[in-house]
């Protein structure tokens, strides 16, 4: 048995390798973002039917190291009513996985991010165990289709959480696991992982030297200065989702 798929260079695997770092280290510096780049790289040398599995196994196997590093600076009650709304929103897509358009849940995703990051008035006075709930579902239903919930439950985040580590912990937990659960979900509906895992194992190691990069950043950085980068980084992931969603519309 080969360990990596015939149709995977040497090169093609440490483009994959680096992509993961950086995307780690990108994340774990401000809180989201990395997913996107990884993505990218893999729709370049991986075939359509695996690339979705794949990336959510890989950024679940990241985003639990980084759960790991950040188990004291996270939310829980946060994460355990998230993981509820995701549980619902699992359930819900997989009613529709077939029937929604992509290019409209970007289009509409991108807009969404960028309104509720941007808007100067947006701050959530009491967060209440439905909203949180809420929330799950809402993601939880979304990255099934479009895989970019971290600027969302950023965004949402940021609006009450002045501490960017509890920021980027609570991310990481909520990510991760609806990464798991996804790539759970795709095993179920009859993907094989088998020839893939020695692959994801070396690419979720890549991810975990970025992440220990990335987490030196984040702890040289200052509260200010990660509100800052995290509205730039809101602003070019909802612009993406925009420009890709408008680019197969018209």
């Amino acid at each position: 048995m080969e360990l990596l798929p015939e149709s995977l260079g040497l090169w093609n695997v440490l483009a994959l390798m680096l992509s993961c770092f950086i995307g780690a280290a990108i994340t774990t510096g401000v809180g989201m973002g990395g997913g996107i780049l990884v993505i990218g790289m893999m729709s370049l040398f991986l075939p359509i039917s695996a690339l979705i599995p794949i990336h959510a196994l890989t950024q679940a196997g990241a985003g639990i190291i980084r759960a790991f590093i950040f188990r004291k600076s996270v939310l829980l009650r946060f994460f355990g009513l998230f993981a509820v709304g995701t549980l619902v929103g699992y359930a819900i897509a997989t009613q529709f996985i077939v029937v929604l358009p992509e290019s409209s849940l970007k289009l509409f995703l991108g807009i969404g991010i960028i309104v509720l990051m941007f808007l100067p008035t947006f701050e959530v006075g009491v967060v209440s165990t439905r909203m949180i709930i809420f929330l799950g579902v809402i993601t939880g239903f979304l990255t099934m289709f479009v895989g970019v919930m971290g600027p969302i439950v950023g965004a949402f985040l940021a609006s009450f959480v002045k501490e960017r580590h509890i920021i980027v912990g609570t991310i990481s937990w909520c990510l991760s696991f609806q990464n798991f659960g996804k790539a759970l979900i795709f095993g179920k509906l009859g993907f094989d992982f088998t020839a893939w895992l020695f692959l994801i194992v070396i690419l979720i190691f890549a991810s975990y030297l970025g992440v220990i990069a990335g987490k030196k950043v984040l702890d040289r950085s200052s509260n200010s200065i990660f509100k800052k980068i995290l509205k730039i980084v809101c602003l070019l992931l909802g612009g993406k989702l925009i420009v890709d969603a408008l680019l197969v519309i018209l």
